[in-house]
């Protein structure tokens, strides 16, 4: 098997890219926690969904979201019927409560990162686009993080909470900032929020106050008028049909993804087959250029092997792509630090 060179970020960082792809590994570069199982197995293991668990087993899913609605709609279907829903109420609230608890045992709290916070920032603000397919809030931080020094650069296309579906013109500086990123999540966000009528916002704190992000986003998923919008786990094809279920998800899978542009550099994405749908969405904007990042942190095989998955990850959406490989703990790239 051919020898697969690992180069320096230093190498690359000089080049016109268009566009930054984040998975996992970006945010367990931050925070070690976050290499955990899925959130499904992490309320199961610690006893939080044991009556819960056949609902999940009978619906086909792993997807907290997908549980809480079935439950919400199953509560107003027999209070149209008069029919009791003690039950279906207590499953509505063990599985919201296991949610919490399930993020809040994996989640770091903003200070304990705080300097990653900044790094991450300078790092992805050298991007027109940035693309997540992480629920965490390290890069949501982040943008706040940076956004406070420099101005508006960083944006979502959330305008008082709502999304804004012809986003394009965000592209432009806007007041005192020098440039623009806009920052999308392709599997949702724990910032993202839909309420029962299927109108979705972005849950957010006053400037100066990221820190209290999470306790205010799980006080608004435990006040139960919101369920989270984000998809973390399942086959491609329930992350697809998830996807369907939000206006957000869909817009950012048909038009954000499709328009990421020609030269891409991936960090922290294994590439696995239940992110296909990524991939293929990815593949409309016929890049021509991807550089991804290597965990050098592993053995020399390891990484030989992982390069060599990537390769036949791509070959099955993308065509005529040049594709590089970076050190992702080389100076400089994502959180780390400069010489």
């Amino acid at each position: 098997m051919e020898r697969i060179k690992i180069r320096s970020w230093g190498d690359l960082s000089g080049e016109n890219w268009s566009s930054l792809i984040l998975g996992n590994g970006a945010s367990i570069a931050i925070h070690e926690e976050f290499a955990y199982m899925t959130l499904h197995s992490i309320a199961h293991k610690k006893g939080l969904i044991a009556s819960t668990a056949p609902v999940f087993a009978k619906l086909g899913t792993t997807d907290f979201e997908h549980v809480l609605l079935a439950c919400w709609y199953a509560e107003r279907v027999n209070a149209a019927l008069g029919t009791p829903s003690t039950a279906i109420s207590a499953a509505y609230e063990e599985v919201r409560t296991a949610l919490i608890e399930a993020v809040h045992s994996v989640h770091p709290v903003h200070a304990d990162v705080a300097a990653d916070l900044q790094r991450v920032g300078e790092f992805a603000s050298k991007f027109p686009t940035v693309v997540s397919l992480n629920y965490d809030l390290s890069l949501y931080w982040a943008m706040l993080v940076f956004n406070a020094i420099h101005g508006s650069w960083f944006k979502d296309a959330f305008h008082d909470g709502e999304f804004q579906t012809n986003w394009e013109y965000l592209r432009r500086p806007h007041g005192h900032a020098e440039g623009a990123t806009l920052v999308f999540y392709p599997h949702g966000n724990l910032a993202v929020a839909r309420d029962y009528l299927g109108d979705e916002i972005k849950l957010a704190v006053g400037t100066g106050a990221a820190g209290d992000l999470l306790d205010t986003i799980t006080r608004k998923w435990a006040s139960g008028h919101y369920v989270p919008v984000f998809v973390s786990e399942g086959t491609t094809q329930q992350k697809i049909a998830a996807i369907r279920r939000s206006r957000y998800l869909t817009n950012v899978y048909e038009e954000a993804l499709p328009s990421l542009g020609e030269s891409l550099v991936v960090y922290g994405w294994s590439f696995d087959e239940r992110d296909q749908h990524v991939l293929d969405a990815i593949a409309k904007s016929q890049p021509r250029q991807m550089a991804v990042s290597v965990f050098t942190g592993q053995p020399d095989g390891d990484q030989q092997a992982y390069c060599h998955h990537v390769f036949k990850a791509v070959a099955r959406s993308l065509s005529d792509v040049s594709v590089t490989f970076f050190d992702s703990m080389s100076p400089g790239c994502w959180n780390k630090p400069n010489p």
